[in-house]
C-alpha cells in the first residue's frame, strides 16, 4: 500500500505517546479512579517471541509464531454528536494544518487553521448545504463537507472523517490487530477504485457515560491516497495524513454550532425584521475601541415629537467613523481633548455646540451632511425617523441568531457596509430577547431593547480576523420624552439678549401637584412658544409658583434672543420650518395676545390624562432678573423653605421654657445678694 510505510511510522508515535500516558496513569492511580479511562491490559508475549526492528517500541513478530485466531472486530462508529481534532498533513502540498470537527443532531460545523488560512464551514448533514467561511467572507455551497475548505487562492484537500468511516464500512474493510508496546491497536483497511484508507483505533474505549461510548473506540491515525475524485468534486492524486489530537463527546449546542462568528454576515432566505426605535430616547454609550485600547462615555436624547436631537461630540472618537450617530462634519477649530455638546433643533434648522469646559458655543444650521438629517430635496432637510439614526437602511439588515451580549440575550442583526476607503466593514446591533424585560423606573417594563452596536472593519475580505473591532453598548435606555436640560441651549442666548416675564394660569396648584410636574412644565413652554412664535428652546428657566389661598398659578420665565446665524450661504432649509421672531417682536406678539383675549392652553398631565386651562388675560408682565427663582442663592431658598409653622411653634415654646429659666435664675442671685435680714427667730 503507498502509505503503508508513513501510516504505521505515525502509528508508532502516537502510540509512543499514548503508552507514555498510560504509565503515568497507573502509576498516580491504578485503580482507575472515575474519570480515567479504562485500559485493555495487551496479551502476553509467548515465550521466544521476538522483537520488531522498528526502534523503541516492542512487537510480537508474527513471522515467528504462528498467527493467532483473532476475534472478529466490529468496524466502529462515529456517536450522533462528536468533536475531533486533527492535524492534516497533505503529501503532495507538503503543508500541514489543524482541522475540528464538531457534528451533532444532523448539523456540523468544520474548521481549518493554518499559518497563511481560517477556513470553517456550516452545513446541514443531510442535504450537505450550508455556508463557507473564508476569513471575513461567507457565502452560500453545496457539495459540504467536500468543498469546505476551498478558498478563492488554494485549494486545501480534506475528507472528513465520517466519510472515511463510511467507506470502510461500505467496502468491507479488513481489520488486523498490532501490539504497540503497551497497547493494542485495531487497524482498519480497504481498498476500491484506486484509492485506498486505513483507520487506526485504540482499545482505550471512552467513559461509560459518554455519549457512544460502547461503539467508539479511540481513533489514533487515518490516512488516505489514490484518485480524490472519488471524495471531492476535484479530480487528482490526494495524500492525507491523519493525526488525532483529540477525540471528545461534543458539548455545544445546536445554536453553538450553527452560529457564524461575530462581525461575518451570510445570506440566508429567513426574513426577520429589525425592531423600530421609540420616537423618543434617552441613553448612555459605552464605546469601546479595542484597537485602541479605550473605553469612552456618550450621552445621546432624541424627541421626534418635539424635533430636537442632543448628543455629546467627543471630536478624537468621532474620527473614528464607528459612533452611533455620525452628526458632526470634521472642524478644524475642535479641540481634540474636548467634549462638546451637539444640539438639533429641526423646528428652525439651527445647530448649536457648546463647549462643556469653557461654556463656549458656535451656532449655525444643521449641515446637510448631518446624520440624523435626510434629504428631501437638493437643498430642503428633516428629522430622520429614530431607527435611521443606525447609519445604514433597516431594511438591510438581516437576522443572524441570538447571542449573549454582557449576559442578556439579545437577537442579533447584520448589515453590510460595503467597501468604503479601501476598508470592508459590517454593523451588528443587539435587542433583548423576548423572554427578556428590562424595568423603567417603578413598575414600568419594555420588552425588545437595543443594547448595542458593533462595527467591524477589515482592510481586505479573506483576513483571518478583524483589524478593527468598536462596540458600542446602551446604558441608562428610557424611552420616555428626554428632560429638557438636554436640549438646553441658552448658554448660546443668554449672552445675546433675554427678558424675565410672570404670567398666570387660572388653575391652583393643588390640581397638578399629584401629577408629574417636568410634563406640565413642558406643555406650558410649548403654549407659550406658540403663541410668540419662537422655538421652546428659547423659553427657558420656567417655575411655578402659588399663592396662599389663591386658585391661580404664577409661570416664571425668560424669554431668550433669536439666535444669530451669520452664515446665510451654507443655510439648509428645514421641512415645515416655522419663521423665528426677534425678541422685541415675540413679546410684543404675547404680550398683546394676552392683553385682548383669554387664551386656553392644553396642558399634559399624564400620557392619558389632558387638562384645558386658560391664561388670566393681561396678566404678562416683566419682572427683574434679581427676583427670578434662578437667581436666588441656593442657601437663600434652603432657609426659606425651613421656616414652617411647626418651626415657628417649636422656636416660640423653646424660648418660654428659657425665658422662665434665666428668671428663676435671676431671682435667686438677688434674694442672695440682698443686705436685709430675711427673717427673725424669737422665742
Amino acid at each position: 500500500m503507498a502509505c503503508r510505510g508513513s501510516f504505521l511510522q505515525a502509528l508508532v508515535l502516537c502510540c509512543l505517546l499514548l503508552e507514555s500516558c498510560m504509565a503515568v496513569r497507573a502509576h498516580e492511580s491504578p485503580s482507575h479512579p472515575a474519570g480515567t479511562y479504562p485500559i485493555r491490559q495487551p496479551t502476553t508475549r509467548p515465550a521466544g517471541a521476538t522483537v520488531s526492528a522498528m526502534p523503541g517500541v516492542a512487537m510480537r513478530n508474527t513471522a515467528a509464531l504462528p498467527a493467532p485466531a483473532m476475534p472478529s472486530v466490529a468496524l466502529p462508529t462515529l456517536p450522533p454528536s462528536y468533536e475531533l481534532r486533527v492535524s492534516v498533513h497533505s503529501v503532495f502540498d507538503k503543508e500541514t494544518y489543524d482541522v475540528r470537527e464538531r457534528e451533532r443532531d444532523g448539523q456540523a460545523h468544520h474548521s481549518l487553521h493554518s499559518e497563511t488560512a481560517s477556513l470553517a464551514c456550516i452545513f446541514d448533514t443531510f442535504t450537505n448545504e450550508g455556508f463557507t467561511l473564508d476569513g471575513m467572507k461567507c457565502g452560500r455551497q453545496k457539495d459540504l463537507p467536500q468543498r469546505c475548505f476551498s478558498s478563492d487562492h488554494k485549494r486545501r484537500p480534506y475528507v472528513s472523517v465520517a466519510a472515511l468511516m463510511s467507506f470502510l464500512s461500505r467496502h468491507n474493510a479488513s481489520v488486523h490487530q498490532e501490539s504497540l508496546g503497551a497497547v493494542e491497536v485495531s487497524v482498519w483497511s480497504a481498498a476500491h477504485a484506486n484509492m485506498s484508507v486505513e483507520a487506526a483505533f485504540s482499545n482505550i474505549s471512552l467513559p461509560d457515560d459518554a455519549p457512544g461510548a460502547e461503539s467508539w473506540l479511540t481513533p489514533l491515525y487515518f490516512s488516505l491516497a489514490g484518485d480524490g475524485s472519488v471524495f471531492l468534486a476535484e479530480a487528482g492524486n490526494i495524500e492525507l495524513q491523519y493525526r488525532v489530537l483529540a477525540a471528545l463527546p461534543l458539548q455545544d449546542s445546536v445554536a453553538d454550532l450553527t452560529i457564524t462568528p461575530p462581525g461575518v454576515l451570510c445570506p440566508i432566505d429567513e426574513r426577520k425584521y429589525l425592531p423600530k426605535l421609540a420616537n423618543q430616547f434617552t441613553l448612555t454609550m459605552e464605546t469601546v475601541i479595542e484597537n485602541l485600547g479605550t473605553i469612552a462615555y456618550e450621552h445621546q436624547s432624541y424627541d421626534s415629537e418635539e424635533k430636537f436631537v442632543s448628543y455629546t461630540y467627543r471630536p478624537h472618537l468621532h474620527a473614528q467613523d464607528m459612533m452611533f450617530v455620525h452628526n458632526v462634519p470634521r472642524r478644524e477649530n475642535f479641540t481634540a481633548d474636548r467634549t462638546y455638546r451637539v444640539v438639533h433643533d429641526f423646528r428652525t434648522g439651527v445647530q448649536y455646540i457648546i463647549d462643556e469646559t469653557s461654556s463656549n458655543c458656535s451656532i449655525e444650521y444643521i449641515p446637510l451632511t448631518a446624520l440624523d438629517a435626510t434629504l428631501v430635496d437638493n437643498q430642503t432637510i428633516r428629522l430622520r425617523h429614530a431607527s435611521e439614526l443606525i447609519s445604514l437602511d433597516p431594511n438591510s439588515f438581516i437576522y443572524k441568531g441570538t447571542r449573549k451580549i454582557r449576559g442578556i440575550l439579545c437577537d442579533v442583526w447584520i448589515a453590510d457596509r460595503g467597501t468604503r476607503k479601501g476598508q470592508y466593514s459590517t454593523v451588528e446591533i443587539y435587542f433583548t430577547h423576548d423572554s427578556w424585560s428590562v424595568e423603567f423606573e417603578v413598575l414600568n417594563s419594555r420588552q425588545r431593547v437595543p443594547v448595542g452596536l458593533s462595527s467591524y472593519v477589515a482592510d481586505v475580505r479573506n483576513m483571518k480576523e478583524w483589524s478593527s473591532v468598536v462596540h458600542t453598548f446602551f446604558y441608562e435606555y428610557s424611552d420616555n420624552h428626554p428632560s429638557w436640560d438636554e436640549f438646553d441651549v441658552s448658554p448660546c442666548l443668554k449672552r445675546i439678549n433675554s427678558l424675565f416675564l410672570l404670567l398666570t394660569l387660572n388653575v391652583p396648584y393643588s390640581e397638578l401637584a399629584y401629577y408629574n410636574l417636568e410634563i406640565v412644565k413642558n406643555s406650558i413652554r410649548n403654549a407659550i412658544a406658540s403663541i410668540a412664535g419662537v422655538s421652546p428652546l428659547r423659553i427657558t428657566d420656567l417655575f411655578l409658583s402659588s399663592r396662599p389661598g389663591a386658585a391661580e398659578l404664577d409661570v416664571v420665565f425668560v424669554l431668550l434672543e433669536k439666535p444669530n446665524v451669520v452664515d446665510e450661504a451654507r443655510r439648509a432649509r428645514v421641512l415645515k420650518l416655522r419663521p423665528q421672531l426677534l425678541m422685541a417682536d415675540a413679546y410684543k406678539l404675547l404680550h398683546d395676545v394676552n392683553l385682548k383675549h383669554n387664551v386656553s392652553i392644553k396642558l399634559d398631565l399624564s400620557p392619558h390624562k389632558k387638562l384645558i386651562v386658560t391664561i388670566k388675560c393681561g396678566s404678562l408682565e416683566t419682572t427683574s432678573g434679581v427676583l427670578h427663582p434662578s437667581k436666588r442663592h441656593k442657601s437663600l431658598r434652603f432657609v426659606q423653605a425651613g421656616y414652617t409653622a411647626g418651626s415657628m411653634a417649636g422656636l416660640g415654646f423653646s424660648m418660654a421654657i428659657l425665658g422662665t429659666c434665666v428668671g428663676i435664675f435671676i431671682g435667686f442671685l438677688l434674694w442672695k445678694h440682698s443686705s436685709a435680714i430675711p427673717y427673725q427667730v424669737t422665742d
